[in-house]
């Protein structure tokens, strides 16, 4: 399949490589001395749990043209970066496209695309748990097995887009859950990381020396969010969800206490919060939004959000 994946960070980087592995035509769009770097070295991957170094040789563009046709296309950008692409999607000829990672307001992406466009558009979300960081010639992917949320804003897929995304994959080891209201599972996927970046912003970064305190406070924000979450109308996803933080919290935080202590949290976590201040202020502010309409008193995601922005606001970062 003739497969763009637009966005050579982390997790666009790591998605081209799988989708590499499927046999598939595959471009990617990058731009400046990363893109020189892929066109002369490859796309290098160091993959830090597996111990072991890829490359792959993928074809590479630095914008998207009106006519140019691909069976898929992968949007792999920071959430405050969605909303300036939109234009050059709607241009495009391409019928499905995949808005893959956070989004604070997956309704809107999606409504603008179809309503921008003079061709008939199919827009699905997905989410790629991967993380790593980028140096100067290659990629440090840090992922188990790799996998992705995928689905429709509030409803299942149509066949024949739903039957492209399995083509695409079917010959790589990646895992695809599908998921039928990605809006909520986007929105609940906020309410668990946004607590967390607090957190990591308070400690400048350094989530290893992060206590127990405010993990349990991370906690009980998480349960605050699913409250605002679910009166305005939202599900929880996926389900049982909201139960780990409830009912079974104690093993929840345990896990919680874990991912933060280990290079996992620093590779998924600390990495992204470090070099996505803008995307996690975006996020913060959408979601400020749904508290606002939602009334609903949030005490312990307050005194983390609080904490958090005065850090950013004394260095600078706000």
């Amino acid at each position: 399949m003739k497969i763009l994946v637009f966005g050579a960070g982390i997790i666009g980087c790591e998605l081209a490589h799988e989708l590499c592995r499927g046999k598939n035509d595959v471009t990617i769009l990058a731009r400046g001395s990363w893109k020189e770097s892929i066109d002369k070295n490859g796309l290098i991957i160091r993959h830090y749990g597996q111990l072991s170094t890829t490359i792959d040789h993928v074809k590479t563009i630095d914008k998207l043209q009106p006519n140019d046709k691909f069976d898929l296309i992968f949007v792999v950008v920071q959430y405050n970066q969605v909303l300036e692409i939109i234009p050059q999607l709607s241009e495009n000829i391409s019928r499905h496209i995949i808005l893959v990672g956070n989004n604070m307001n997956p309704s809107y992406c999606q409504a603008q695309i179809v309503n921008q466009s003079f061709t008939e558009k199919e827009v699905a979300f997905g989410f790629q748990g991967t993380g790593g960081r980028r140096e100067k010639d290659k990629i440090i992917s840090m992922h188990f097995k790799v996998s992705m949320i995928i689905g429709g804003l509030t409803e299942n897929l149509s066949l024949g887009f739903h039957n492209n995304i399995m083509m695409a994959f079917e010959k790589t080891g990646y895992r695809l859950t599908f998921e039928q209201n990605m809006e909520g599972w986007l929105l609940s996927h906020a309410a668990h990381i946004l607590p967390t970046a607090y957190i990591c912003y308070i400690l400048d970064c350094n989530l290893k020396i992060a206590n127990k305190e405010q993990i349990s406070l991370a906690m009980d924000a998480i349960v605050e969010a699913h409250k605002v979450l679910k009166k305005l109308g939202y599900p929880i996803r996926p389900d049982g969800e909201e139960e780990s933080y409830t009912k079974n919290r104690k093993n929840k935080q345990k896990a919680l206490y874990l991912l933060i202590k280990t290079p996992a949290g620093k590779f998924v976590i600390s990495n992204h919060c470090a070099n996505a201040v803008d995307e996690m202020k975006a996020l913060d502010e959408k979601f400020q939004e749904l508290n606002e309409k939602a009334c609903i008193p949030m005490p312990a995601w307050s005194k983390l959000r609080e904490e958090a922005m005065n850090v950013l606001k004394r260095s600078g970062r706000q």
